[in-house]
């Protein structure tokens, strides 16, 4: 990988790209205002919320293994060894209750599916979207793109189309959907909406990413159930939840920079491709998580890092990690092979313990929360790097730093 550049400043001259008009709506500019700014953000759950112990009894009831010693062992020690406490799902008890057919191995239920996941992730999706342009405070006739990304299931019309309308946008409004890209959709959206910001001091970019995994629950096969308990381990350690941003450059006075954008870097991790994966059939989504995959994060991340930080007197120990916490084992990872202290990555940990692994959003809470800690909180460092690492094995960073 070569050293990455500050690809999110402006040219040398950027007063060169505006209009008169543009200059003085504009005077009100921070120090660095060539810089992509986060501007708002915000996130949503549903409203179910279950202990990893209640979690796992649920799933063993509800898929007839709770009298099975192997299954009810298993569960039980991936919620004492997951590093999560609780969590929120749409998928309840009451509504496997309602659909009985998501009960079955390979039952064909892919529209029952997206009859629950339709009005879940519009719910929470607007909630988290209305979220972040109240935390902006501009005027939504403002936005002038909307990205949407989802891993969970697929909508048409897509999930884009349909918040610019509930969120009244305009309907000039440039938009598109991104489905299926996995848990580095976090990063890779705001790194692709601060690349739009950049065109354009006048663009206002909306992200909105929301992953509702329960709806995508799979069982065991009972032909023979211990030769692949996967799907438990996939249901126990993925949570459902939303989140926004609205990404800018050149503030305006009444907007405010939460975080400045200021590299970017994605690395593709060879011989990985097989280590995470999804596919949908007429069953739902089937998700692989292979156990390397702390191991080849292990092998990259930490020289990943260090290319991020390159030329700027930036270490380790002088930047927060905002580390997607795709489970406990990708944070020890992280933790051990880049020598951080274990302070380093309690954002992570405690987003991990209180809400599981959400996907594509999940880095947006740990940024969230590094926001309110940093209120309270002296040793929060002014620069955050946020790693997310998805199918390919893909891994996406940011170099982020905090605004005034």
């Amino acid at each position: 990988m070569a050293p990455p550049t500050d690809q999110f400043a402006s040219a040398p001259n950027p007063n060169s790209l505006w209009t008169e008009t543009d200059q003085a709506k504009y005077h009100e500019a921070p120090a660095d205002p060539s810089r992509s700014c986060v501007l708002g953000l915000g996130t949503a759950n549903p409203e179910t919320g279950l202990s990893m112990e209640d979690f796992g009894n649920m799933i063993l009831d509800i898929y007839g293994y709770q009298d099975v010693p192997l299954a009810k062992s298993f569960v039980e020690r991936v919620a004492k060894a997951s590093g999560i406490k609780k969590k929120q799902v749409v998928a309840s008890y009451q509504v496997y209750k309602d659909n009985p057919c998501l009960q079955g191995f390979n039952e064909s239920n892919l529209g029952e599916r997206f009859r629950i996941y339709e009005p879940a992730t519009m719910e929470t999706g607007q909630l988290a979207a209305e979220r972040a342009l109240s935390d902006w405070g501009g005027d939504r006739d403002d936005i002038t793109h909307l990205i949407t990304y989802s891993t969970s299931m697929l909508l048409s019309p897509s999930l884009d189309l349909r918040l610019l309308r509930v969120l009244n946008l305009k309907p000039t409004v440039k938009h598109f959907s991104v489905s299926l890209l996995g848990c580095h959709g976090g990063v890779n959206g705001i790194r692709t909406a601060a690349e739009i910001a950049q065109a354009d001091p006048n663009n206002r970019v909306l992200a909105v990413f929301v992953e509702i995994n329960s709806v995508a629950a799979q069982t065991l096969n009972p032909a023979n159930p211990s030769a692949d308990l996967s799907p438990f381990l996939v249901n126990m350690l993925f949570g459902d939840g939303s989140g926004a941003v609205v990404v800018g450059k050149h503030p305006t006075k009444k907007e405010t920079s939460i975080l400045e954008v200021h590299r970017s870097q994605t690395y593709l991790i060879p011989d990985s491709s097989t280590s995470i994966g999804a596919i949908l059939l007429e069953s739902g989504m089937h998700t692989t998580l292979e156990k390397n995959v702390p191991l080849h994060v292990a092998q990259h991340v930490g020289g990943f890092v260090t290319e991020l930080l390159h030329n700027t007197k930036l270490s380790f120990a002088n930047v927060n990690w905002a580390c997607h916490p795709g489970g406990k084992g990708i944070l020890d990872a992280v933790e051990k092979s880049c020598k951080l202290k274990p302070e380093q990555l309690q954002s992570s940990r405690h987003i991990l313990g209180n809400y599981g692994n959400m996907g594509a959003t999940t880095v947006l809470f740990v940024l969230d929360k590094l926001r309110r800690d940093k209120k309270v909180d002296s040793t929060i460092h002014p620069w955050t790097t946020a790693l997310s690492f998805g199918p390919g094995i893909t891994v996406e960073g940011l170099l982020m730093k905090f605004g005034s």
